[in-house]
């Protein structure tokens, strides 16, 4: 009984010390990031996104486009990406879908670039979903999944933002109404943000 007693609180112990290490770390990396306005903070929870940081390295991929050609993301470096995950089938995809395009026509001549990434679905099905839903932003096809491995996809519709740099800085859960006054303004102020 002794001993067992002995372990408990050593574990309380080994616990406690563990987690004032961890929010330790996670206060130096708070403190490295730039500080928000509050302007940026409204409209992130406006969209129920998650904010990032402006610390995370920029991240890359390549990945072959319906028509077999290599597309990498940093070929959009310099633009505020919107990056989906998405496939065919996906109730949710298909709902936001529509509301994807009116964004990406209202902001497609602006530092913006819209890129969807369907997982693991034969390209004449995406060919056939982006004719029927007449979409015409950026649609790569991840075949094997690695791509949505390396970003942690575990559901679907899941959308991060990058910065100009290709820094992740929002991500999103779940389908959104993305053509809406709201989304719209919340595009606008990053790409003011990446003229900084």
């Amino acid at each position: 009984m002794h001993i067992m007693k002995y372990i408990a609180v050593s574990l309380v112990i080994v616990v406690g010390a563990t987690f004032m290490v961890s929010m330790k770390d996670m206060g130096a990396v708070l403190a490295a990031a730039p500080s928000s306005d509050k302007k940026s903070d409204r409209l992130y929870r406006d969209l129920g996104m998650l904010k990032v940081p402006r610390i995370a390295s920029p991240v890359d991929f390549k990945l072959k486009d319906m028509n077999g050609k290599w597309v990498w993301l940093s070929d959009f470096k310099g633009k505020v990406v919107f990056l989906n995950f998405w496939a065919t089938w996906c109730p949710p995809c298909k709902y936001e879908m529509p509301s994807m395009q009116k964004l990406y026509d209202k902001l497609k001549h602006k530092k913006f670039a819209m890129v969807a990434v369907d997982l693991q679905e034969p390209v004449h099905r995406v060919k056939d979903f982006v004719k029927a839903y007449k979409l015409s932003f950026t649609v790569l096809l991840d075949s094997k999944g690695d791509v949505g491995r390396q970003f942690g996809i575990s559901s679907i519709p899941t959308t991060f933002i990058l910065d100009g740099r290709g820094g992740i800085i929002g991500k999103a859960f779940g389908p959104r109404e993305w053509d809406g006054k709201k989304a719209v303004d919340f595009f606008e102020h990053l790409m003011t943000q990446e003229k900084e």
